[in-house]
């Protein structure tokens, strides 16, 4: 019988694996963290929550990465509010939306613990003082007491993403290159052209650009193929299989995507042939949650419809069946840079008050489990050496069942 986590109905929490009722013989892959942070009705701590934005071209992701070379945007703020804090008390801060490497956040919440005789909601003016003297990418927006019932992702509403794609023309490459054996396929741009899109400073970390060829009506058609309800364990990767194991997450997803067409960060008087003349255009993606690399997968995805590498009927396929399509080459995770998490979104009157959860609800649990992946650049593999890792944990999740 096929295991519920992987059907198209929709499941509820009690009806995914729960990782205490794993057998003793179950083994995680050992570049897996687990560590836990109690969130409970017990705790009687002051309890805060932050706003806040960030640049995360700079940042190893949100969340506190112990092996990354580079800081996470949590240590950064964590070392902010420590230094308002005459006694270094444990904060246990929590973040909403856990986004990687080089997405960045227009709005992006956390929960925190704060013992000190300062009053916290006065402290947004000199957070950022701090921040900035500091040379750090990050911005304090808003803080505000909260209840110790609320939870920062259960009582969460929705998200909202917006992706920053560029459309190049075709005039702008020369064809001098593309298909040479020997050079792995990150290394042939060295021997292209450099376009305009690629000289400007002001772009490169804010937009992802999309090279010809491409049909941007298949693109839009793509679009409309992910409208709704859908199971999407197929387009996360291993790793997100893996979290959802973990952390009793359902696949099944209601989701929203919209594209507009989109400006440039600086805008051009007059056409040159010293910039790109490339369109730009926001997807943007609304749902409640979001599977690990879900949103970068599949506008990974939509890339691969609009030139010809998979057809619309290669996506309901992996609707009906994921598992079949666990080891596929495609879809391809597509770039971070120009993914912004634009919007959590949040009742104002559950911040004092929250609703009560539902008895099968996780967060009705005395602990929040969170697998992170302390993997310390896995956005640099060769997609051939992300092939091999997803192919070994898919082993070792079929072998835990």
């Amino acid at each position: 019988m096929q295991n519920n986590l992987y059907s198209s109905k929709k499941c509820s929490s009690s009806e995914i694996h729960i990782l205490n009722s794993h057998p003793n013989d179950m083994r995680f892959p050992d570049h897996l963290l687990l560590f836990q942070m109690p969130y409970s009705t017990n705790v009687k701590l002051p309890r805060f929550m932050m706003h806040f934005s960030y640049a995360g071209q700079t940042y190893a992701g949100v969340q506190w990465n112990p092996s990354a070379k580079i800081d996470s945007v949590q240590s950064v703020i964590e070392r902010a509010l420590h230094h308002f804090q005459s006694e270094k008390t444990p904060l246990r801060f929590g973040v909403s939306s856990r986004t990687d490497r080089g997405v960045h956040a227009l709005h992006n919440t956390a929960t925190f613990d704060w013992i000190s005789p300062v009053d916290i909601t006065t402290l947004v003016q000199p957070l950022n003082t701090y921040l900035t003297d500091k040379k750090e990418h990050v911005r304090v927006l808003r803080i505000h007491p909260i209840s110790p019932q609320f939870h920062f992702r259960r009582h969460c509403h929705g998200r909202k993403y917006v992706y920053r794609l560029g459309f190049l023309n075709e005039h702008e490459f020369t064809h001098v290159n593309t298909t040479i054996p020997f050079l792995k396929k990150r290394h042939r741009y060295l021997l292209r052209d450099m376009t305009p899109a690629t000289y400007n400073l002001f772009e490169k970390d804010h937009i992802t650009y999309i090279e010809p060829p491409y049909d941007l009506e298949a693109f839009r058609k793509g679009i409309e193929v992910f409208q709704g309800q859908h199971n999407f364990a197929a387009f996360t990767t291993t790793q997100g299989r893996l979290n959802m194991l973990v952390e009793r997450r359902c696949p099944v997803k209601t989701m929203r995507l919209t594209l507009t067409e989109g400006e440039r960060l600086v805008p051009l008087p007059e056409p040159s042939s010293r910039h790109s003349p490339m369109t730009v255009y926001n997807l943007v993606f609304e749902a409640e949650a979001f599977l690990y690399k879900l949103i970068r997968r599949i506008t990974g995805t939509l890339v691969h419809i609009a030139k010809g590498e998979m057809t619309i009927q290669d996506v309901t396929d992996r609707f009906a069946c994921p598992p079949d399509y666990y080891d596929s080459n495609f879809p391809k995770t597509l770039k971070p840079h120009g993914l912004f998490l634009y919007e959590v979104k949040y009742n104002e009157q559950d911040f004092l008050n929250p609703p009560e959860l539902r008895c099968d609800d996780t967060a009705a649990d005395d602990v929040d489990t969170v697998a992170m992946e302390v993997q310390e650049d896995a956005e640099n593999d060769d997609d051939e050496n992300e092939n091999e890792d997803d192919q070994q944990l898919n082993r070792k999740i079929m072998m835990s069942r």
